[in-house]
Parts: C-alpha cells; sequence; structure tokens
C-alpha cells in the first residue's frame, strides 16, 4: 500500500492513549487491540491533528529532530502504513 504523501490522515474514533515510559500504548476500543509504539511514534501520533499529511508530519519531525527529509519520508511512511493496517489510522 502506498499514500500519497499529500493525502489527509485521520485517527480513528474510540482510540485511547497511554503514555509509560517513553512508550506509547494504543488501545483500539472497538477491537481492544494494543498497538505498542516507541517516543517517536507517540509523537508522530500525538502531532497528527495538527499535521495530517505525511509530508507535513515529516517536516515536522525534520525539524525537531534534525533528521534527513528523505529518512524521515520513508520512515514515516512505513509508521503510517502499520497504524492504518492495525486500524488506528484512516486515510481521506
Amino acid at each position: 500500500m502506498t499514500i500519497l504523501a499529500g493525502q489527509t490522515l485521520l485517527r480513528r474514533e474510540n482510540i485511547e492513549t497511554a503514555e509509560l515510559d517513553g512508550e506509547w500504548l494504543l488501545l483500539n476500543i472497538d477491537t481492544h487491540a494494543i498497538t505498542k509504539v516507541n517516543e517517536l511514534g507517540g509523537f508522530i501520533w500525538s502531532i497528527l491533528p495538527e499535521y495530517p499529511t505525511i509530508t507535513e508530519l515529516a517536516e515536522k519531525v525534520h525539524t525537531v529532530y534534525g533528521v534527513e527529509i528523505e529518512v524521515v519520508l520513508d520512515d514515516i511512511q512505513a509508521f503510517v502504513e502499520t497504524l492504518i493496517e492495525a486500524g488506528l489510522l484512516i486515510h481521506a
């Protein structure tokens, strides 16, 4: 699955989050599935409403963490695909 960098991403409703020791737990209330993400994944999850495209997310992560934009784009693309497959995100 390839998601266009400009597509709007939306967090699904009924997702509860908790941060524990630098890791984030994302609980899908509907399916009772728990997805664990690292600190960067939690950061991306938390800023998603404000930066709802892969391009915007990558630019923000690049600015905050100083990682090369090409690397960030590839990593965020893969992360977003994982979240979509887990039923946590949808794209519009």
